[in-house]
């Protein structure tokens, strides 16, 4: 169960950085409904094979969230960088010019 956490948080995260929200929705339910059926046949009672589905769904979408936060700031910080030594070169070549 831990090991599974573990993997779907991870491809969670790996997908908020590679794919559109919708596409993930869809295979995040894919995946929370096939863990809870799992859950089902291995002789859990109904409920805790939903109660599992639902706790793998919510930390595939935590992990997707953190996953978007991430790459975004990444980004985001990338840019920054790059406007940075762009102004830096700028500015020194008018410091030449004059």
């Amino acid at each position: 169960m831990l090991i599974t956490a573990f993997i779907a948080a991870v491809i969670s995260i790996a997908a908020g950085a590679c794919i559109r929200a919708w596409a993930f929705a869809i295979f995040a339910l894919l995946v929370a409904i096939g863990f809870g059926g799992v859950a089902f046949v291995d002789g859990s009672s109904t409920v805790a094979a939903i109660g599992s589905g639902i706790a793998i769904l919510v930390l595939m979408e935590i992990g997707y969230l953190t996953g978007v936060f991430l790459s975004g700031a990444l980004r985001r910080n990338a840019r920054l960088r790059q406007s940075n030594s762009a102004n830096r070169v700028s500015a020194a070549s008018e410091r030449q010019q004059s």
